[in-house]
């Protein structure tokens, strides 16, 4: 038995309600639901408020508040989300991996294609002419490549309403702001650590700092292309 499109907005009402805050966990759950809900109405021959009930404890939220074990329909849908917290946690988790996964196998193609290429040769030049100021001027040309790419990935499409309510969007974004910190804690260190030191080892410093750079760009362009593949869906949602 089909839904109709009143009964399909309401589960996607209830959903909000149930504080279902990115829009793409909330796509995902008011599929399943609705397909759920259209089985038990065909199989069981039960109503719609009863097949929802069933299947919104059946994703792990009480449907009673521990002393009325009978309640009107719309109070008993939102009583607890746990279920669905637990959910949205479980998506985290595999959005996650998912990304890892991405990032590692498309590592390599981007590290060598002609693009990056040219984006590391003009680096590598400004890096030089730095240096021949100073090992500082060298270091901070290098270092601002890696913040750079951190930067526009936390601000890239920033005042799209859709960025913020996206789960996929957010976990490709979070670690941009662990990555602007490793700079500063590398520099700390290692001045710390050869601060007896007359000549320190700078070359370290640059091996280390081009590693982050290549690692940070690559990122970049990883979060491009989930930003893109989201906002063409958000795009084709609000259509």
């Amino acid at each position: 038995m089909k839904l109709t499109k009143e009964e399909i907005q309401f589960i996607d009402n209830y959903l909000i309600k149930n504080e279902v805050k990115f829009w793409d966990v909330r796509l995902e759950l008011l599929d399943h639901i609705v397909s759920a809900v259209e089985d038990k109405m065909t199989n069981d021959g039960i109503s719609f408020n009863e097949a929802l009930l069933e299947i919104h404890h059946k994703f792990g939220n009480r449907i009673h508040n521990g002393y009325t074990y009978r309640l009107d329909f719309n109070k008993a849908l939102f009583i607890d989300n746990k279920g669905f917290k637990k959910f949205t946690l479980k998506k985290q988790k595999e959005i996650r991996r998912k990304h890892w996964n991405t990032y590692w196998r498309t590592f390599l193609p981007f590290v060598f294609s002609f693009r990056f290429l040219i984006e590391y040769i003009v680096l590598g030049f400004f890096t030089f002419i730095g240096y021949q100021y100073s090992i500082k001027s060298g270091l901070l040309v290098l270092i601002s490549g890696v913040i750079i790419s951190e930067f526009t990935k936390l601000f890239y499409g920033g005042l799209k309403k859709f960025k913020s309510k996206s789960l996929n969007i957010q976990m490709a974004v979070a670690s941009s702001l662990l990555m602007t910190q490793i700079p500063f804690w590398i520099m700390t260190l290692f001045n710390s650590h050869y601060e007896d030191v007359e000549s320190k080892p700078y070359y370290i410093l640059f091996v280390i700092f081009t590693l982050l750079f290549i690692m940070s760009r690559h990122g970049l362009n990883n979060y491009i292309n989930i930003y893109r593949t989201y906002k063409e869906r958000f795009a084709l949602l609000m259509s």
